[in-house]
Parts: C-alpha cells; structure tokens; sequence
C-alpha cells in the first residue's frame, strides 16, 4: 500500500481544485441543506469511479465531473449496497446487544465494556464489507457482485490487514481534515480525504486482482 501516493495524487491532476471544490460543493450541500439523497448519490458515484480507475491503473485516476450521468447512476447503486449491509450488519450486532442490556445479571460495567467492544466491531464490520461490496462492484460493474458472500469474504480474509489499516489511518485523516476545516470547510477537506480513501481501497482491489483479466480489460 503507498500511503504518500494516496495523499499526492489529487495534485499531480491539472483540474485538482476544480474537481475537489465541486465534489466540496455536493458534499456541503448534501449534509447542511438536507439533500443527500439528491446530492449525496453525486459523492458516493465519485467514490466508486476513484477506486475504479486506479483498479485500472488510469494515469489520472481523479475523476472528470463531465459524466454526471453516469455517476449519479452509479451513486445510487453504490448507496442500495451501502444501506442493504449497513442495515443487515447492523440488525446482525444489534441482536447480541440488546440482550446483553437487558440481562439483569450482567454488571453495569461489565455490560458496558462488552457494548462498547461489540459497537467497535460492527464499525469495522461495516467499513470491511460495504467497501469490498463497493470494489467488487467497481471491478465487475454488475451489481449482483457486491452481494457475491463467498468473494467478499475471500477478499477480506486476503486483505484484512491492508483494509483495517486503511480503516485506522482514514478515521484519523477524517478527524485531523474536519477540525482543519473550522465546521463550515469541513464538507471539503473531507471531500479529500473521502478520495483518498478511495485511492487506498482502489491500491487494494488492483494487488487483490491483477492477475484477473476483468482488471485489464476494464
């Protein structure tokens, strides 16, 4: 995984500003004006297409805003995937939780060090399988793939420790962007730090595929 690659990449593109000041502006306003089911399929298709061409190996892999067709199409897609497992995992990890809660002989503490450790993990199980769903998605353009059970679980037990380190190093960049955007910027150093993610995932999904023929041809 190249970390440094993933921070510099956005500015070796000669559009850089214009295409992270856009992708800032849909963030804006799909989280401070109530439209992210209108915008926010904007973000989520730019996310994708990231990933997706540096699984190609594209020399510019930060997407053109000039198909705006075709990647709110894909947003919408990519957020059905991201809201079937955000629901599914969550119903999954809830389950444990609210019996441990109501258990009457399990101490105050104890109940709370147990919730909190299984809160935690639904977070990276959240993070592992809605982003493998994502690139199976991004690689196959099908999407039937991102509920492919047998792959995704073969690409995180391949990739765990490059996903979970993408994971760990993305919350921190995120936390570090948001305060460095004083509340209001935020929805732009974000922005960033949103393709940078993608970047990573997309590293990821190229070293899992290379030699898979749908990688080249894509």
């Amino acid at each position: 995984m190249n970390y440094s690659e993933a921070l510099y990449f956005t500015f070796r593109d000669e559009k850089w500003i214009k295409k992270i000041l856009i992708g800032g502006v849909f963030t804006f306003i799909s989280f401070y004006c109530g439209l992210f089911f209108i915008l926010g399929f904007f973000v989520m298709g730019y996310y994708l297409h990231v990933i997706k061409n540096v699984m190609r190996n594209e020399k510019t892999p930060l997407p053109d805003w000039s198909d705006l067709g075709k990647i709110f199409v894909d947003g919408v897609v990519g957020t059905i995937i991201f809201f079937i497992y955000f629901i599914l995992i969550g119903l999954l990890f809830t389950l444990p939780i609210v019996r441990i809660a109501s258990d009457p002989f399990i101490m105050g503490v104890e109940k709370g060090i147990t919730i909190t450790f299984i809160s935690l993990i639904t977070l990276i199980a959240w993070f592992l399988v809605i982003n493998t769903a994502l690139i199976q998605f991004s690689i196959n353009n099908n999407f039937s793939s991102a509920f492919n059970l047998l792959e995704i679980l073969n690409f995180i037990k391949d990739n765990f420790g490059n996903l979970l380190a993408i994971a760990i190093f993305s919350a921190i960049l995120n936390g570090i962007l948001f305060l460095a955007g004083l509340g209001i910027l935020a929805p732009f150093t974000n922005f960033w730090g949103l393709v940078i993610q993608a970047h990573l995932l997309g590293q990821c999904g190229l070293e899992h595929f290379k030699s898979t023929p749908m990688v080249k041809a894509a």
